[in-house]
């Protein structure tokens, strides 16, 4: 460390009265004038912290042409379709209630429509509870070969629809109750 008397303001906050004591120290060959508040704000400290400046990047090659962003669209509407053809389900709106409904073929060949929520299978009775096996609907009596021990089912959703009475079970009373708020917008 090398003092200097009097002469030199400190590099951080400017002062250079004899009062506030500042000295020339050299740091990793680099000579800094430093007052006496600035080294015990900075002790410990490696250094005070940089400013900060935004780094701008500049965008990189031409946007998209109007040709690629429709290709783009196009991929994703094929995509889209195929998901949509690959679900073993048709989805409509109940004409009641405005829900969705999950159309499935069911094993005698009709069509189940099953709510879109699933439920915990222990909170509703058995004669209620629907699986999905291979794509088709089947009631999970357990004669279609389901796993006894299987925690989610699925239940008709003409058993919670506002349109019939509501139902005994909470649970099912509880999606009933729900199913009379108009179901929320999707975008």
């Amino acid at each position: 460390m090398v003092e200097e008397p009097g002469r030199a303001s400190c590099a951080f906050c400017g002062r250079s009265d004899p009062d506030d004591d500042v000295r020339v120290q050299e740091r990793l060959g680099v000579q800094v004038a430093v007052c006496a508040g600035c080294r015990e704000r900075f002790a410990g400290a490696t250094a005070p912290p940089a400013p900060v400046r935004p780094v701008v990047e500049e965008p990189r090659g031409l946007p998209p042409t109007l040709g690629q962003q429709s290709s783009a669209v196009l991929q994703l509407v094929r995509r889209m379709a195929r998901i949509a053809a690959e679900r073993p389900y048709t989805e409509v709106d109940c004409p009641h209630c405005g829900h969705p409904v999950h159309e499935y073929p069911g094993a005698a060949g009709d069509r189940v429509g099953l709510a879109k929520e699933s439920v915990l299978a222990a909170s509703v009775p058995v004669e209620e509870r629907w699986r999905v096996v291979d794509g088709v609907a089947v009631p999970a009596d357990g004669e279609h070969g389901e796993d006894e021990d299987s925690v989610g089912a699925r239940v008709r959703h003409d058993v919670v629809c506002p349109a019939n009475p509501v139902p005994a079970n909470p649970r099912l009373s509880r999606m009933w109750h729900a199913h009379l708020q108009p179901p929320p917008a999707e975008f």
